[in-house]
């Protein structure tokens, strides 16, 4: 999302302060430089074979890689799009240009246009710190419905969370006999295309009569409940299904057969003590990797999980792993405990598994139950 700053009456603009831009190069710098210096210390961690720190460091490093391109992707689109938005005496004015490229982009939408307007909520999250309770400010979405020179419907859309600034935006529509509604509704995932099957699903009520929605401006501790129409969640749950099969799925098979190629090629020289895998064998650090590559794997934290998600993924890892026992046992001699303990080192990852799923789920629900209105 762009931050606009009002630079005039009812003009914004995404440009930003010279430092501004410097922070966010500096930020994008650092996060790169700790996620090399984490990847190169996992590097270092495994020659040593120190497995949980090596686990540990990839992971870490991973995270800063993921820091430093959505910082990127942040900064582009202040230092390479030149945008403003003008609510001027005609109607709605837009300009994009991509100082990249050169490239211009402009529209004005005339008032007569126009079919009604609505003011939707929108909600951003505020942090205080680590050691406080952060909030939620409610804002709005201006909802411009207009038709094109071929009477078909189109919308644009423009962010507020001033409530003085969206009453002047309302009385400029109103001066002009365009209809004002208002939605008390969180359309903060709902996106421009959305809104062609969208739209006529939105529950609204003329703007002057709300007096039940979330006051534009106010703080609030909760926050409003996502709005999707019908078609946003057959649409998520495609997008599920696509990402599933392009990646989580295919994460999933990679993870089974490294899991038999271990039990098959490594696990038979692993250190042994009453029947399991010693405190001196690579097994800790294996299982770390497991645990962390199922809850990726898993997509614990989705809306919809089925209950037996958990057990079905460490039965798959079980059955590699027995799997690799079997095919080792029959081409050399493995120790009579390794089965023993590639049980027991199941029924402890098991375990810890369960009971992340089980603390995902709840934490999910307590979430919706107690921190959302």
């Amino acid at each position: 999302m762009i931050e606009m700053k009002e630079k005039e009456n009812l003009k914004y603009s995404n440009e930003i302060p010279r430092w501004a831009k410097i922070a966010h190069l500096l930020l994008m710098m650092f996060f790169y430089f700790v996620a090399f210096a984490a990847f190169i210390f996992g590097v270092a961690c495994c020659y040593w074979q120190e497995w949980f720190g090596g686990v540990a460091s990839f992971a870490v490093g991973a995270a800063f890689v993921w820091l430093a391109r959505i910082s990127k992707m942040t900064r582009q689109l202040y230092t390479e799009l030149d945008i403003k938005n003008e609510l001027q005496e005609e109607g709605y004015y837009t300009y994009v240009k991509n100082l990249t490229t050169g490239e211009k982009w402009e529209q004005l939408i005339p008032f007569h246009d126009m079919q009604e307007v609505v003011i939707a909520r929108t909600t951003r999250y505020q942090s205080r710190g680590s050691d406080r309770l952060g909030y939620h400010i409610i804002g709005a979405k201006v909802i411009m419905r207009w038709t094109d020179e071929q009477g078909r419907a189109n919308y644009s859309l423009f962010g507020l969370e001033d409530l003085e600034k969206v009453q002047e935006w309302v009385q400029r529509f109103q001066k002009n006999g365009i209809p004002v509604y208002s939605s008390g509704v969180n359309v903060n995932e709902v996106s421009l295309e959305d809104y062609q099957e969208a739209y006529e699903q939105l529950p609204k009520m003329p703007y002057d009569e709300d007096t039940t929605s979330p006051k534009i401006g106010t703080v609030h501790y909760r926050n409003i409940k996502i709005w999707r129409s019908a078609e946003m969640m057959e649409k998520k749950r495609k997008r599920q299904l696509q990402r599933d099969k392009k990646l989580f799925h295919p994460l999933l098979l990679a993870m089974l057969i490294g899991n038999f190629l271990v039990a098959y090629g490594w696990m038979p020289s692993w250190q042994l003590d009453d029947g399991a895998f010693g405190d001196h064998s690579p097994s800790f650090g294996f299982a770390i990797l497991n645990f962390m590559l199922l809850i990726v794997v898993g997509t614990y934290w989705r809306e919809h999980v089925k209950w037996y998600r958990s057990i079905r993924d460490i039965g798959l890892i079980l059955c590699a792993q027995l799997a690799g026992w079997k095919v080792a046992s029959l081409i050399q001699t493995v120790p009579d405990e390794m089965l023993d303990a590639i049980v027991i080192e199941m029924f402890v990852l098991a375990f810890f598994n369960s009971v992340t799923f089980t603390f995902v789920r709840l934490l999910r629900l307590f979430h919706e139950r107690f921190f959302t209105i």
